[in-house]
């Protein structure tokens, strides 16, 4: 058996940016940063890893809700895109396909909700999972 499954927490590097396929599906696409504080040499130093998100169909109008700065946590598969550059030099671009996402709130938000996940505002929260695949009705699976 083989599953490609990439889970990620982190805050947005910007506000995403949307687009529109031929076939006339919603793309939208973002940075996502995680930063590290380790030890280097015994003086602290922070690292940021940095991943490249990309939501289709629903998901894509939903993510264009989220501000820069926002914490997300997301769930999806890590895929592998070849691309020619500028000089036609094949490349590889490494992306996150996003099949579902939570916003993480912080416990001294006004506005916080009381459960974690993801809700666009003006639309009924009818579940506390945003899914791309069959939109299911499910409970977070886990706690922050």
């Amino acid at each position: 058996m083989q599953e490609n499954r990439f889970h990620l927490a982190g805050y947005l590097a910007a506000r995403p940016t949307l687009r529109s396929l031929p076939s006339g599906t919603a793309v939208a696409n973002v940075r996502l940063g995680q930063t590290y504080r380790l030890s280097r040499n015994g003086l602290p130093a922070e690292h940021t890893n940095w991943f490249s998100l990309v939501f289709y169909g629903d998901l894509a109008t939903l993510a264009m809700e989220l501000d820069k700065g926002t914490n997300v946590y997301v769930e999806g598969s890590f895929d592998q895109r070849p691309m020619t550059d500028q000089q036609g030099r094949k490349r590889y671009a490494y992306e996150v396909t996003v099949q579902k996402f939570f916003r993480i709130g912080r416990a001294s938000d006004e506005d916080a909700q009381s459960e974690s996940a993801y809700h666009p505002p003006g639309r009924e929260a009818l579940s506390d999972e945003i899914d791309s695949g069959d939109q299911t009705v499910a409970s977070v699976p886990w706690a922050i």
